[in-house]
C-alpha cells in the first residue's frame, strides 16, 4: 500500500498500469505498508486519521479521528434509545430502571454534543 502525505492511498498490486501519483502534490509516497498487513486494513477502513511514526519516519500505526458524521450517528442512536424510557414515563408506567437509563443516555448525549463542537 502506497500512502501519500494527504492520506490518499493505493494498493500496490491493485492497478499496476495506473499512475499512482496522478492528482497528488507529490510523485512519491510518504509511507509504504504491506498490502496484507493489519495496518493496511485499518487504513482502508478509516476515513480520517493521524499517523504514528517510528523514529525513522516509518508509519507504525494510525489514530482514527472522529468525523462530524460519526458523532451525529451516535447521537441519533441515543435519540432512538430514549424512546422506550420516555414512553414509559409519559404513560405513567416508568420504573427506576427507565429513569436511570434515560439519565445515562442524556449524559452520553451531552458528552457527544461537546465532542461535536470539537470536530466541526
Amino acid at each position: 500500500m502506497l500512502i501519500f502525505e494527504n492520506h490518499n492511498w493505493q494498493m500496490q498490486g491493485a492497478f499496476p498500469d495506473t499512475d499512482y501519483t496522478e492528482g497528488t502534490a507529490s510523485n512519491h509516497p510518504k509511507w509504504v505498508v504491506d498490502d496484507n498487513s493489519e495496518l493496511a486494513e485499518k487504513i482502508r477502513q478509516t476515513s480520517a486519521w493521524e499517523p504514528v511514526e517510528d523514529e525513522n519516519g516509518r508509519l507504525t500505526d494510525i489514530i482514527p479521528l472522529e468525523s462530524e458524521e460519526s458523532v451525529k450517528a451516535q447521537l441519533s442512536a441515543i435519540d432512538s434509545a430514549t424512546v422506550r424510557p420516555i414512553r414509559a414515563i409519559l404513560a405513567g408506567a416508568a420504573t427506576d430502571e427507565d429513569r436511570a437509563r434515560l439519565a445515562v443516555l442524556e449524559q452520553q448525549a451531552a458528552t457527544l454534543r461537546a465532542r461535536l463542537k470539537e470536530v466541526k
